[in-house]
């Protein structure tokens, strides 16, 4: 499972999404990556998305809906943002698979 975080240049928001997306991995462990918008641009128009940053749970079939988003535009509280991505993680982690 990893998450993106979708930023575009001349983005202020998007430096300080950085900055706690850092901050809250060190306290929990999760992995993100970095996507340009115009790389996603297809996705926020279906989507209707129009400010960033967004971040997505990743879709390796790139079939994003609204249930991928954990946020956009307006960042979250750190305290906040560590429990949607814990709740993320706790969703859609896989099963551990049994011995046999």
């Amino acid at each position: 499972m990893k998450f993106l975080l979708v930023t575009q240049e001349v983005c202020p928001r998007c430096d300080r999404a950085k900055k706690l997306l850092r901050e809250v991995q060190r306290e929990v462990p999760f992995e993100w990556e970095e996507v340009d918008m115009y790389e996603m641009l297809d996705t926020f128009t279906y989507l209707g998305i129009a400010t960033t940053p967004v971040l997505l749970l990743e879709d390796e079939d790139e079939d994003y809906t609204e249930e991928h988003i954990l946020f956009m535009g307006e960042l979250p509280r750190k305290w906040r943002l560590k429990e949607i991505i814990e709740s993320y993680i706790e969703k859609y982690a896989e099963p551990e698979r049994e011995a046999v």
